[in-house]
């Protein structure tokens, strides 16, 4: 099904609003329709975008160390959401 598509740790493109054409990694998944995504510039991880899933585009990359990070509730810094990014080649 398309939403597990949508899951915590996957890389994303917004399909539509300003930041359109930019990458971010879905840091938590709140309900069907609606996830919170930073990138760690713009979209800090302490102050996250709302977004809904269907403004988003899902990339196959999905950023397992984050991933476990954000499930277990432990510190996720704006670098390391950048340092992903970047090393996927999302970011320059």
């Amino acid at each position: 099904m398309m939403q597990d598509k949508f899951q915590v740790g996957r890389v994303v493109l917004a399909k539509a609003g300003r930041d359109k054409g930019k990458a971010f990694i879905i840091i938590q998944r709140l309900d069907a329709d609606y996830v919170l995504i930073a990138d760690g510039k713009g979209r800090s991880i302490n102050k996250p975008k709302k977004k809904k899933i269907r403004h988003l585009t899902a990339k196959p990359a999905l950023v397992q160390e984050l991933r476990e990070k954000l499930l277990a509730g432990r510190q996720v810094l704006d670098a390391d959401i950048r340092k992903s990014l970047q090393s996927l080649g999302y970011e320059k």
